[in-house]
């Protein structure tokens, strides 16, 4: 790669990276896809963005933008390999304007330091279960949203202006300041949801609101899903502003129902509901909730305005996704065809008609949303390591999509397209999508920017493109067992992220080797017989405490210390044993100590010490 100096040039040489294990820590995220890049580069400012763009343009280098790899489509994977550009050291916060309702923000903050920074007075509403460590920039171009959305919208509502750097390196800016425009065509709206395939952003501006004065919630059971269906069409027909409504099925109730002391007894169906705005008026509708939810069998009903106990709520479903996982031993979270929209009205049919399909197809699916804003996710639980299983994928996708279609609604409403849902999105559009290509054609003409993503290529794509598992099912022999216990830790994570807020070792490098996340990513390459032992595997192995931090915040709660000492003993037995640890050993076995001292003067305050106790 001839253009690595020019880019240490840019951006310093301590902000390009492209030893071959780091780039394998980058090649996942939540999706079953991968891709590894050439090299990772970590710009600081949107001169070094442009500069960046304007060589790999010219030279034609696949340049693929990427926050905290919380992705659960294979956006953020460089398939192609090229230029990573991790944004996370563009994380300023530039200008907070309350009396003007707006911050200026760098794509790397984080959502959750977001509404730190503007507590305790204004906050901004999209909240995605990922907000605790997902980037604002990643946000924006999925055009996430989360509970919230019912009453305040996605995030496309709350951009008002951009600053977005061309595949040529030319800067622009997009939007304005001012609470309202109706200037020349929505360049800000154009490239929200375009999942950098049209541009870098490198600056946002974005619209905050008030903290509402009180805020109470409420939870209640039901014996089927069509009685919770009743209950929330009678809420939404009486007028009650609900600024979060959520809708868990049997499945999912299993797995938060530890955390929530629920009885399950012929529980299939929950809603968890929000009410925000003035006291008065939130208590009374929290009564008329209640009395509604009574009136459809609704049962186990509770609610509260105790700040605590709403977080913890709601902490308990933003892990949902990842503990999923736990459902099963062995079992894994698989998102491919998980995040429709319909019309609201439509969501417990929707989950029903899931259900009937999970039956027909002997397949575990979740189901689970934003039953307030018509979001619905229907997620595969399987045995990573069952071929069968995998056979049956791409036949129930294809189902589960039918639904949305058939209830004119889109493939996905909040979590973005990559390549999991690119072989959906014409069945969605139509003809639309060679508009959408020639967008992308007049912005990228040498396609550098996300290649691969959004079906924008033109190329027919498959579900099981750039595939992840294909060494683990097609090379059986190759596969390497650290133990039952380690290896079920290694193939349920599903590569969320959320240990990176746990990581110390991390928080000073801000390298993914260095985080539990790519540790885990690297025991699955030599799982597979795609890594083999060696030197600089053993030093990014040896690079963690194992302090733990990682599993507390995992809501997995996957063992990563366990995986990490299974590594080591399995390192050290191939003849890579850190040097350090050798050294110690030697020590021991040669100075009857750790540090190499000379034995002597301690054999001899040994033998006092024996005369003094006899």
């Amino acid at each position: 790669m001839d253009y690595l100096k020019q880019l240490m040039e840019i951006v310093g040489e301590q902000n390009v990276v492209s030893d071959e294990i780091e780039l394998i820590c980058y090649s996942r995220d939540m999706s079953v896809h991968e891709g590894k890049p050439d090299v990772i580069v970590f710009p600081g400012t949107t001169n070094e963005v442009s500069q960046i763009l304007t060589l790999a343009n010219e030279k034609k280098i696949p340049v693929t933008a990427r926050g905290s790899g919380t992705s659960v489509t294979g956006a953020v994977l460089p398939v192609f390999g090229g230029i990573l550009l991790d944004m996370s050291k563009m994380n300023r916060i530039k200008e907070i304007k309350p009396e003007d309702r707006y911050i200026v923000v760098e794509p790397g903050v984080i959502c959750q330091n977001l509404n730190k920074a503007l507590a305790p007075n204004y906050f901004f509403p999209p909240d995605p279960g990922s907000s605790s460590i997902c980037t604002v920039g990643g946000m924006v171009s999925t055009n996430a949203s989360g509970v919230r959305a019912i009453k305040y919208g996605t995030t496309k509502d709350y951009v008002l202006a951009l600053e977005v750097v061309l595949a040529d390196g030319q800067i622009i800016k997009t939007g304005t300041k001012a609470p309202k425009t109706s200037s020349g065509y929505d360049l800000t709206r154009l490239f929200v949801s375009a999942e950098g395939t049209l541009g870098v952003i490198t600056e946002i501006t974005f619209r905050i609101v008030p903290v509402p004065e009180y805020v109470a919630f409420t939870v209640a059971s039901f014996s089927s899903m069509d009685c919770a269906g009743s209950a929330i069409a009678e809420i939404f027909s009486s007028g009650i502003p609900l600024s979060a409504c959520e809708i868990l099925d049997d499945i999912s109730i299993k797995v938060v129902s530890e955390s929530m002391s629920l009885d399950l007894k012929d529980i299939e169906g929950m809603l968890m509901m929000e009410v925000d705005g003035n006291k008065e008026a939130v208590m009374r509708h929290v009564n008329t909730i209640q009395e509604i939810c009574k009136k459809h069998g609704g049962k186990d009903l509770r609610w509260s305005d105790d700040p605590n106990e709403r977080a913890e709520i709601w902490k308990v479903r933003s892990g949902l996704v990842s503990a999923l996982s736990r459902f099963r031993e062995g079992f894994r979270l698989i998102p491919i065809a998980e995040d429709f929209g319909i019309p609201i009205s439509k969501i417990p049919r929707a989950i029903s008609e899931a259900h009937k399909i999970s039956k027909a197809n002997d397949i575990i699916i979740a189901s689970f949303g934003h039953i307030g804003d018509g979001n619905l996710h229907t997620t595969f639980i399987l045995d990573v390591r069952n071929k069968d299983e995998w056979s049956k994928i791409r036949k129930v996708a294809d189902e589960l999509i039918s639904i949305p279609m058939k209830y004119q609604g889109t493939v996905t409403a909040e979590h973005g397209v990559g390549r999991a849902r690119a072989p959906f999105l014409a069945k969605e559009h139509g003809n639309a999508v060679e508009v959408m290509r020639k967008i992308k054609g007049a912005l990228d003409p040498n396609n550098i920017l996300n290649p691969g993503k959004l079906s924008l290529d033109g190329e027919k794509t498959d579900v099981f493109d750039f595939f992840a598992y294909t060494d683990l099912l097609e090379s059986p022999e190759k596969v390497k067992s650290f133990g039952k216990h380690a290896d079920n830790e290694i193939l349920i994570c599903v590569k969320c992220g959320f240990c990176r807020g746990g990581c110390p070792v991390f928080g000073e490098t801000s390298l993914e080797s260095t985080n539990a996340r790519g540790k885990v990513i690297l025991a699955y390459n030599l799982l597979t017989g795609k890594l083999e032992p060696s030197t600089e595997l053993a030093d990014k192995l040896y690079q963690c405490t194992t302090c733990m931090n990682c599993t507390i915040s995992c809501p997995s709660q996957i063992k990563v210390p366990d995986i990490v000492e299974n590594i080591r003993a399995y390192l050290v037995d191939s003849g890579f044993g850190h040097e350090s640890h050798k050294k110690i050993a030697d020590n021991i076995r040669n100075f009857h100590n750790p540090f190499g001292e000379d034995d002597k003067p301690r054999k001899e305050l040994a033998d006092l010490a024996k005369e003094v106790d006899s």
